[in-house]
């Protein structure tokens, strides 16, 4: 995505934005959040360009609810790899660009945030985890 100009027109968040702060667990997928300045075409351009790199490794799937784009890597019948961007109804801070790579990554508060709304919504035991290491 970065040798396509599109690094600003996401944030990465979720358990594998958190391993830049707080490395604890090992994640099988990315959650990112759609940038204000995303428009409907950079939308479309960021996930053929995920979808693009992934299928060299593997089969595609993209899926869509809500306002959730998922773009899954399949090997046989099982989802080995997946990369979520949705729509964001809230920020605490303002994203800020990754140290290693030309593309924006949500703030410590927001990864925090987040992580408390997942095991809220959610409960799964991987938020448990996430909410114990957190504190």
């Amino acid at each position: 995505m970065t040798g396509n100009d599109l690094g600003d027109r996401i944030s990465i968040g979720g358990a594998f934005g958190l391993l830049h702060y707080h490395d604890y667990r090992p994640t099988d997928d990315v959650d990112a959040w759609w940038e204000d300045a995303a428009t409907e075409e950079d939308r479309q351009r960021v996930v053929s360009v995920i979808s693009d790199a992934l299928e060299t490794v593997g089969t595609v799937r993209v899926r869509t609810w809500g306002d959730v784009v998922s773009i899954e890597l399949v090997r046989g019948s099982k989802k080995v790899f997946s990369f979520q961007v949705a729509k964001r109804s809230a920020r605490l801070r303002p994203s800020k660009p990754a140290p290693w790579i030309a593309v924006l990554l949500d703030s410590f508060s927001d990864l925090v945030a987040n992580k408390m709304v997942a095991l809220v919504e959610r409960g799964a035991p991987r938020d448990f985890r996430d909410a114990y290491s957190l504190c």
